[in-house]
């Protein structure tokens, strides 16, 4: 590759890098995906290596981790040893999956909060009125978040309906499994 297509790709790896922290990607993973994205061919971890000048153990893990999160799959090329790597190029997919996870970690999160007050409330022995009368205004708070969490779990199971969805033209994520293709 040229320095000047280095130079023009290094500019847009800037600008990306920074976007992908905002969705909670790391700066390593955002440089991997872009690199792969723009060089539109498979690349062994050796070659990401030398083209972002990072360890071998940094492209490692973090090329496992957009396996995980689908934007990369590994590829087999014939005659080689080395693990290859491609990228997944439909990123409006990658982004509302990234979307939907942050959201509905955030919603569980919550939940858990809610459901661990609860528990920690209904253990209380009160002493006097006013500790009664303090649990049962934390309760009705609690129920309240808990309706207002509830509401946002159905906007948000609406959001990942398979029917929204198909009205975005939004396709469904591929199955889990380690897809293996042969580059030629």
């Amino acid at each position: 590759m040229s320095e000047e297509l280095e130079k023009a790709q290094d500019i847009l790896l800037g600008k990306v890098n920074q976007l992908c922290a905002k969705f909670g990607l790391n700066n390593v993973m955002a440089q991997l995906y872009i690199v792969l994205y723009l060089q539109g061919k498979s690349m062994s971890l050796d070659a990401m290596v030398e083209r972002l000048k990072i360890s071998k153990g940094s492209v490692s893990v973090n090329i496992r981790a957009l396996e995980r999160y689908g934007a990369v799959r590994k590829v087999w090329v014939k005659g080689s040893r080395k693990d290859f790597y491609e990228v997944e190029t439909d990123i409006s997919r990658l982004i509302i999956e990234r979307v939907k996870s942050m959201i509905q970690g955030r919603l569980s999160e919550v939940k858990e909060a809610i459901d661990a007050s609860h528990r920690a409330l209904n253990s209380i022995k009160p002493v006097d009125k006013e500790e009664r009368e303090s649990i049962k205004v934390f309760n009705e708070r609690l129920n309240q978040l808990n309706k207002v969490q509830n509401k946002a779990r159905g906007l948000f199971n609406l959001f990942n309906s398979s029917f929204l969805n198909k009205a975005i033209g939004l396709k469904t994520k591929r199955n889990n499994k380690e897809e293996m293709v042969e580059i030629h």
